[in-house]
């Protein structure tokens, strides 16, 4: 069996509107975001959980969602660790869960292991799981602990969460030597993750690390869509009919455009093994994330570990804001 064909949909990433250094104005993204019908931020479209940002980053996100439904562009807001309360989404499945999108902060049990307040997050996380209800789905009980880490950090910094710059990364080499071990291991736990929460997927769409890549790992493609913010660079995914894209994205004029030529292109398909089994959700069925249970997985017990996402999951802790 093929998987269904997916309208022209967009998938974007790491705009971090409202926070310096970040996509800036979201009218920036006018010109691109008509040329679809679908649009999914996948995680981390604003500030809005930094007091010193916050009332920009909510601007502009209200413009952001303007620029769609005056278009007629369906919107779909992935949440992410610095905007957990954005949306109840955690993650979103496409043709027939061919396609797996998910933020990634729920990959680690620190969530950004290069923070200084990561053994705080760490604790938070382990804590949340361990309360989880038995019955709970893995994925589900992972990004609900994965939120309530990312809220540990901030109510332990005071005016929220750590924000990396070239400065702060050059004063603590340890934390940079941190970024690079986790970098080289994502693409692995992305991989991973999805064998046990989205085995269909052939391909997994991600961002949070800000590092943009395509990898082939374990039979599934593995992409980064990157950041508007240090230390990454902005990148998409254009999914149409039954084709796979990824693009640069360029400022030009002041407004976000795609490179004319895709960076990698495939066809969408299933994953070989999870082809012959059913996907434990569809879009039409998500799951309300509530404290769940789950072994940390391969990999997650040191300081550049991991966890995971899901398909699209639902988290009623993590509702909209």
């Amino acid at each position: 069996m093929s998987p269904a064909r997916v309208p022209r949909t967009l998938v974007l990433s790491d705009l971090h509107l409202g926070r310096p250094g970040g996509a800036g104005r979201a009218d920036a993204f006018e010109s691109l975001l008509e040329d679809f019908d679908r649009v999914i931020v996948n995680g981390d479209i604003a500030e809005l959980h930094h007091a010193a940002f916050q009332a920009d980053a909510a601007l502009e996100l209200m413009r952001f969602k303007d620029i769609c439904l005056t278009r007629g562009i369906k919107l779909d807001l992935v949440a992410g660790n610095h905007d957990p309360f954005v949306s109840e989404v955690r993650a979103i499945s496409l043709a027939d869960g061919a396609i797996y999108i998910t933020h990634g902060d729920a990959f680690h049990p620190a969530v950004a292991p290069w923070s200084p307040c990561a053994a705080t997050m760490r604790s938070t996380f382990a804590t949340a799981l361990a309360a989880a209800p038995k019955e709970l789905p893995e994925d589900a009980a992972r990004f609900h602990a994965a939120r309530e880490a990312s809220i540990s950090e901030w109510r332990s910094m005071g005016e929220g969460a750590h924000v990396s710059t070239l400065g702060s990364m050059l004063l603590h080499p340890a934390r940079a030597a941190t970024v690079l071990a986790y970098w080289a291991r994502y693409p692995k736990f992305a991989a991973e993750w999805a064998a046990r929460h989205a085995p269909q997927a052939g391909t997994v769409i991600v961002g949070h690390s800000h590092r943009a890549f395509v990898r082939l790992e374990s039979g599934r493609q593995i992409v980064n869509t990157g950041s508007y913010g240090f230390p990454g660079r902005p990148h998409a995914v254009v999914i149409e009919g039954s084709t796979v894209r990824v693009h640069a994205i360029a400022s030009r004029g002041g407004f976000y455009a795609l490179s004319t030529n895709p960076k990698a292109a495939w066809p969408i398909a299933f994953h070989a093994d999870g082809a012959r089994r059913p996907a434990a959700r569809s879009e039409q069925d998500p799951v309300r994330g509530q404290p769940g249970g789950g072994a940390e997985p391969s990999g997650a017990a040191g300081s550049t570990g991991a966890a995971g996402a899901s398909t699209p999951v639902m988290n009623r802790a993590a509702s909209a804001s």
